[in-house]
């Protein structure tokens, strides 16, 4: 059985790195409303995948504002590539032995 990657095994992780994964740098606020997650609860997920390096979290200075941009990383880039590879190679095994059993 391929591994999954324990950090991505949470859907609003691995929904967060996705969405990520399909832009160069996304605002928080951007990040949230895609995820359906409230401020705090993207902050506490953001904190969870930035301690492993999957998460470039930065703090621009905005007029009078700060914004918090975020970006999905090489290495968390590699991570969500390497779960998704993992979850299809589940999936398809499963496909397989079901087809097998018939």
């Amino acid at each position: 059985m391929p591994d999954l990657d324990e950090v991505l095994v949470s859907a609003a992780r691995l929904r967060i790195c996705a969405y990520l994964s399909g832009c160069a740098e996304a605002e928080f606020k951007a990040v949230a409303d895609y995820c359906g997650m409230s401020a705090p609860t993207l902050s506490k997920q953001l904190t969870a995948l930035a301690a492993p390096g999957y998460v470039d979290i930065r703090k621009v200075a905005s007029g009078r504002y700060t914004r918090t941009v975020l970006a999905l990383t090489d290495t968390g880039s590699a991570a969500l590539r390497d779960h998704v590879a993992a979850l299809q190679s589940i999936a398809s095994r499963a496909s397989d032995e079901a087809l097998r059993s018939r």
